[in-house]
């Protein structure tokens, strides 16, 4: 189970241990629009998990992708995704 919480710390309860992992702060002058940032997590987190990779990998790409798309307005992507995790 996955719990996002905007820009506190997102839980996650796998296989009976709970894990907190942060959220890098973003500096309030790069704030766009929200919309999106769940959905962009879950693809983020997904993208990893059926590569295989652990929880704590699915979970940073899920943080780029929420930090990426609220920086930009109305969930669009103007600009190439650049993330090397």
């Amino acid at each position: 189970v996955v719990f996002t919480q905007g820009s506190q710390s997102t839980i996650v309860a796998c296989n009976g241990v709970v894990t907190e992992y942060a959220v890098d702060p973003l500096d309030s002058k790069l704030l766009v629009d929200t919309n999106g940032a769940g959905d962009a997590f879950v693809g983020g987190f997904l993208s990893k998990l059926v590569q295989g990779k652990g929880i704590e990998e699915c979970v940073k790409a899920g943080h780029w992708s929420a930090r990426y798309i609220i920086q930009v307005p109305g969930t669009t992507i103007d600009k190439p995704c650049t993330y090397e995790g």
